[in-house]
């Protein structure tokens, strides 16, 4: 499956800049800006209705041939974000992604449609789901400041991906090759491979230490992937961002060729 290179760390920050701060689930949702989403329409016909749809299923003219199937916006669920596992994202976290992509699969990154034209898409993309208008978005999780990456937190990674038992999918040299991986079907009932650590540094929501942090604390919703926000400290997160780093094989490493990542 093709990847694609990340975009430069700049584009991050401008989420900031750029999009108002999402409220806390607490609060009332947010009004969808109707005026912003009829431009986002425009935008979402010319460079998204292949695979996405015109109902934003998921179920566009290309998305036949695409695996992972691309996102079905009518559900509401978005497997990377900075909020807990069932809420909404942020528009920064959606911005995010739309920036720099989503690592190997087909949806490439868009930062070269600008902040204006992305934050339009946006709120047309929130017009498919009911979930915007009875929910807001989540509050982002705290990713505290990365500890040292030295053998001492390798190897209490190691034992925290053994205590929760991430080798039944992930396999255990992290392979993607797992007793259960065979059986692993997302909420809409397609195949859904587990990461493959030992093959790119650059997983499906990022490719830094922050986002694999991230994705640990948050889950990816929609895939067999669970949020350990309510089960590991920060720590242990940490640690197991060290430990899933060391199964990085060198490059040029063969694969057989039956080996997904």
């Amino acid at each position: 499956m093709t990847t694609h290179r990340p975009v430069l760390a700049v584009f991050l920050c401008l989420a900031q800049l750029v999009l108002p701060a999402a409220a806390s689930a607490d609060d009332k949702p947010v009004p969808i800006d109707e005026g912003l989403a009829k431009k986002g329409e425009g935008v979402y016909g010319r460079w998204c209705v292949s695979c996405h749809g015109a109902l934003g299923d998921g179920r566009g003219y290309s998305a036949q041939w695409l695996e992972p199937r691309p996102r079905d916006f009518t559900s509401g669920i978005f497997k990377c974000r900075s909020t807990p596992s069932g809420t909404l994202p942020t528009n920064a976290d959606l911005l995010r992604t739309l920036k720099i992509g989503f690592y190997h699969t087909y949806m490439p990154a868009w930062a070269v449609l600008g902040d204006a034209q992305l934050y339009a898409v946006i709120e047309y993309i929130k017009t498919f789901s009911p979930k915007w208008k009875e929910e807001a978005p989540g509050t982002p999780i705290v990713i505290p400041p990365e500890p040292p990456n030295d053998e001492a937190s390798v190897k209490r990674g190691k034992s925290i991906w053994k205590n929760n038992q991430c080798e039944k999918c992930h396999g255990p040299e992290g392979k993607g090759n797992g007793a259960s991986a065979p059986t692993l079907r997302d909420d809409w009932g397609f195949p859904d491979q587990p990461f493959n650590f030992t093959a790119s540094d650059k997983r499906k929501c990022g490719a830094t230490n922050v986002d694999l942090y991230r994705t640990f604390m948050t889950g990816v919703s929609g895939s067999p992937m669970p949020s350990f926000g309510d089960s590991i400290s920060q720590q242990d997160a940490w640690d197991l961002v060290h430990y899933v780093n060391s199964l990085l094989l060198p490059p040029n490493t063969e694969y057989p060729i039956a080996e997904h990542y």
